[in-house]
């Protein structure tokens, strides 16, 4: 079983590096030709990558040894970091939605409300906010911190704070599900009034209408921010549901198999956005092609050619 769990945690963390990493790369080959929702994907991404970095590898020795064998300072600095990365890639997430939002609803306003200098103001407001409910933790209970073997992680003990932790559930977890759900919800219905509009059209004409570029392209990015969404809620769903019964029992009452489920699913969360990236957006595969079709080796037939007619 260690031997699994090992195994399965170190493939988790180099999906997370792997994945995230070609994002970055993808990014860098267009980077002329980038558009806000794609910085926007970026910044997501780079939690996800800073999660692989500095989270996961200090729990592969410790998945193994079933013991914290770091010092205290790195106990701190993983419960730290999962806090901070963790709301970062939430309130992301809320800007992704909010961007969706403005370009499909009101795309009269989207060039006004998400210019470059406002995205650069919103991701730096993420991080502000973020680190305002994750750095007060560690210089007042910084000695709270502590390792709990069935997660294999360091964290800030949730359950010894209530107030804290609802006002973080509340704050965070509330106010970006309330704001997400807002968002895709009228896109939906914007998409959808759009669809039967485009239908009547086609009926009344006796022919096939046939969208913009631009409506479908949109249509497709927002489809996969959705599924990104979707994705991110999954995995986190159990998580907060565990967070909840140990705050309301007071302690870690429940079976060791449920908490390193909660620890892989913090990790998955961190890994699928690449990967739903291939599997939903058409230019994702797209540039994923070009990149592989270059790194492919090509035979040399004229070379080989005369050693097989000579053997």
């Amino acid at each position: 079983m260690i031997f699994i769990e090992a195994t399965s945690l170190i493939i988790i963390n180099c999906l997370a590096l792997l994945g995230n990493g070609f994002v970055f790369i993808l990014a860098y080959r267009n980077r002329r030709r980038l558009t806000l929702t794609d910085v926007l994907i970026v910044a997501l991404s780079s939690t996800d990558l800073l999660v692989a970095v500095t989270v996961m590898p200090l729990s592969h020795g410790v998945i193994i040894k079933g013991v914290w064998f770091y010092n205290q300072s790195l106990c701190r600095f993983q419960g730290f970091c999962i806090i901070s990365f963790a709301t970062a890639s939430l309130n992301t997430l809320s800007v992704i939605a909010i961007n969706r939002f403005y370009c499909v609803v009101k795309p009269n306003q989207y060039r006004t409300v998400f210019s470059t200098r406002n995205t650069i103001r919103f991701l730096i407001i993420v991080w502000i906010v973020t680190f305002s409910f994750s750095i007060p933790p560690l210089i007042s209970g910084a000695d709270n911190y502590t390792f709990q073997p069935g997660k294999v992680l360091c964290l800030y003990p949730f359950e010894i704070n209530t107030a804290y932790t609802v006002s973080l559930d509340v704050a965070f977890i509330g106010v970006a599900t309330v704001v997400i759900s807002f968002c895709y919800w009228r896109v939906y219905r914007r998409l959808r009034r759009r669809n039967c509009v485009m239908s009547e059209k086609a009926y009344r004409h006796s022919r096939k209408s046939v969208p913009t570029f631009s409506n479908v392209r949109e249509a497709n990015i927002t489809k996969t921010a959705i599924v990104v969404e979707f994705g991110f809620a999954l995995c986190w769903l159990p998580v907060l549901v565990i967070d909840a019964i140990d705050t309301a029992t007071g302690s870690l009452t429940l079976p060791r198999q449920l908490y390193l489920f909660y620890t892989f699913m913090i990790f998955l969360s961190s890994a699928i956005n690449p990967f739903i990236y291939a599997l939903v957006s058409k230019r994702f595969k797209e540039e994923l092609r070009k990149v592989i079709n270059q790194v492919r080796p090509k035979s040399n037939l004229n070379e080989t050619s005369p050693r097989l007619s000579e053997t």
